[in-house]
């Protein structure tokens, strides 16, 4: 279920944004937008070009050769790539999966030196969600970076009532700890409970297939 300021959002940018042509309609009631909005009819919209917009938007957001990341893994450069996995917004993380699993392909598994994908359960889109939507991928892109220590794992933290860290997450269940800790893995592994410890922290979850 999304809030109300989230789909007048989500509608403003796709119809203003991202649709060829561009819809104003959406901007007058972007909820009636939102709530009338034919996936069957409209989304092709965001792959259409014309004489005007030669370029469809889903082109226009991705760089012009997605699987060819030779410019910046050949200078040591390192890319993390996060995902929600309940992000409903036109960005399906089936979308980041497939690119990552053509990357693979074409490259092997050492692309893994370079490239990791993580996928967050529960998130929507960019936070929130019933998940554990609070980690800090910059410090370990640093880490990664700087110091060599390959991401294998990234501890998130869930924002239920009574957490301390500020603002709370509503959509934590109440039968969560409210600061639950779940590690995000590098795809293809999940986080599996390891049998042992406690069920509300991270340590209690290994990395596997």
């Amino acid at each position: 279920m999304f809030s109300t300021r989230y789909l007048e959002g989500l509608a403003s940018g796709t119809g203003i944004i991202f649709e060829v042509p561009p819809d104003e309609s959406s901007l007058e009631n972007p909820l009636e937008f939102a709530l009338n909005y034919n996936f069957d009819t409209d989304l092709i919209k965001l792959f259409r070009t014309d004489n005007t917009y030669k370029e469809s938007a889903v082109e226009f957001m991705g760089p012009p050769n997605p699987l060819n990341l030779t410019p910046l893994t050949s200078k040591g450069g390192k890319i993390i790539v996060v995902h929600a996995v309940a992000d409903g917004s036109t960005a399906s993380p089936y979308e980041s999966q497939n690119w990552y699993k053509q990357l693979l392909e074409r490259n092997s598994a050492t692309i893994q030196n370079s490239v990791r994908f993580f996928r967050v359960p529960g998130m929507n889109h960019v936070s929130q969600g019933v998940a554990t939507d609070q980690f800090d991928g910059l410090t370990a892109l640093v880490r990664w970076v700087e110091y060599g220590e390959k991401p294998d794992r990234i501890i998130a933290t869930a924002r239920g009532p009574g957490n301390p860290s500020g603002e709370i997450n509503p959509e934590i269940p109440s039968n969560w700890a409210p600061n639950r800790t779940r590690p995000l893995c590098p795809y293809p592994l999940v986080a599996r409970y390891s049998g042992r410890g406690d069920s509300e922290k991270a340590e209690s979850f290994n990395c596997a297939r």
